[in-house]
């Protein structure tokens, strides 16, 4: 599914940093990357996390679109949990902290892509073909 952070940016607030702490779920894809920030991310079980900074101050962005269906995760067993944070400024010198729960996440179902339906059905048809004449030379023997 893909997350994203919900929008309750203050007018005048940029944002300049975060964080994602996943339980019992994993990181699957980092799916953007806001310009010229730093990505640091542990991708284990039974928990991810991954937290970002802007690489300069001019990085700092005022809107939540480069949070939005950013990460693609997993959902790997109950309690599926979230908890983050996104850190804001008006002036770069005071910072405020805003945290955000499982519930305030916006969360999207992926859907298949048909094409990588069609490539493995294609690859299994392959497999098939290529076996039967090993099956062929069995049933033979077996005569």
């Amino acid at each position: 599914m893909l997350v994203s952070f919900p929008d309750h940016l203050r007018q005048g607030d940029q944002v300049v940093g975060f964080e994602l702490h996943i339980r019992n779920g994993t990181i699957l894809a980092v799916d953007t990357v806001p310009r010229d920030w730093v990505i640091r991310l542990l991708a284990e079980w039974p928990g991810s996390e991954m937290r970002g900074e802007p690489n300069h101050g001019a990085s700092a962005f005022q809107d939540m679109i480069p949070l939005k269906r950013f990460v693609t995760v997993h959902k790997d067993r109950d309690p599926f949990e979230f908890m983050g944070s996104v850190v804001v400024t008006t002036d770069f010198i005071t910072m405020r902290t805003n945290l955000v729960r499982t519930g305030d996440f916006v969360l999207e179902a992926v859907a298949p892509k048909p094409t990588v339906r069609r490539v493995a059905l294609r690859l299994k048809s392959e497999r098939h073909q290529r076996q039967a004449p090993v099956a062929d030379l069995w049933r033979a023997s077996r005569r």
